[in-house]
């Protein structure tokens, strides 16, 4: 799971200080950051095969894990 955590694309902002931080990619994200403001995974087009629709049901999944980085 998480070399798909890592492939994971789509909208994510952070929070740094004073400053947002937009990336396209989770493996670009930085081990520690302020907050998460955005989390938006790249759905693949329709119809869904039933690998991506289990790989959808995993993004709760990764925003937690994503969300364990923040330095609360």
């Amino acid at each position: 799971m998480e070399a798909e955590f890592l492939s994971l694309e789509g909208e994510f902002t952070i929070r740094n200080g004073q400053k947002l931080e937009n990336y396209t990619r989770i493996a670009d994200i930085p081990e520690k950051f302020d907050h998460l403001i955005k989390f938006l995974p790249k759905y693949p087009e329709s119809p869904h095969t039933i690998e991506e629709h289990a790989r959808m049901n995993r993004f709760t999944d990764h925003l937690y894990k994503l969300q364990e980085r923040e330095l609360h």
